[in-house]
């Protein structure tokens, strides 16, 4: 039996030098030029010591519809959101997604290399 040496494992050599991030969005239908964005969540990848990949960290956000989007009534019954619900703790698309890019760019960069 062969055994991989897996310190030589890096995010940079198993994915080219981009640390993989899984980004995930609630939509109000599937135009992105008309119907809201309501929820989005970005999950940072990391790299254990055996090479194996596990979530690292998760940032998400609940976001407010911009003024005069389309809330698609079959899409909300889909994803089970109320865009209007006072619990939401929503913020504005713009805050919400430069927080979450905020977040990715400081991610470690041990995991990019």
């Amino acid at each position: 039996m062969i055994e991989e040496n897996h310190s030589s494992i890096t995010m940079a050599n198993r994915f080219r030098g981009y640390m993989p991030v899984v980004i995930d969005v609630e939509t109000a239908g599937f135009n992105a030029q008309t119907d809201a964005l309501l929820e989005v969540a970005a999950v940072i990848i990391s790299l254990d010591d055996k090479g194996e990949l596990y979530r690292e960290k998760t940032h998400s956000s609940h976001i407010i519809p911009f003024e005069g989007a389309n809330l698609e009534p079959e899409a909300l019954a889909f994803n089970g959101i109320d865009p209007y619900h006072p619990f939401r703790i929503a913020k504005p698309e713009k805050e919400a997604l430069q927080g979450i890019f905020k977040a990715i760019r400081q991610a470690p960069q041990k995991k990019r290399l």
